[in-house]
């Protein structure tokens, strides 16, 4: 699967419960849930070996569980031949998730 175009967005908490915002209302996002999902995923790897401030350190959990969610809900979702082809830049994860996510980070 190729990834999406980058989401220009800093490293950051605000950045953080923004994506999750849009997440939860994907109709208002710029960003499709994959791209999303991959911000979270790059934001957790620039902070993997490095002893993050706490706020971000406090991130790091929902951050990991918003790409590992991706990554099941469509291997649960798709037969191997369609991860292979599609781009699912369209498909959407439950939106209660992305509101679970900003609970957990109230």
């Amino acid at each position: 699967m190729e990834l999406s175009a980058p989401v220009d967005m800093p490293f950051t908490r605000e950045a953080a419960i923004k994506m999750l915002r849009w997440g939860a209302e994907p109709e208002k996002s710029p960003y499709s849930h994959k791209q999303i999902a991959e911000w979270c995923d790059r934001f957790w790897c620039q902070y993997l070996d490095v002893d993050a401030e706490p706020e971000i350190e406090s991130l790091m959990p929902v951050l990991t569980d918003v790409e590992t969610q991706w990554d099941l809900y469509l291997a649960n979702t798709y037969s191997l031949e369609e991860l292979r082809a599609k781009n699912f830049e369209e498909e959407k994860m439950p939106t209660e998730w992305f509101c679970d996510w900003l609970q957990q980070l109230a």
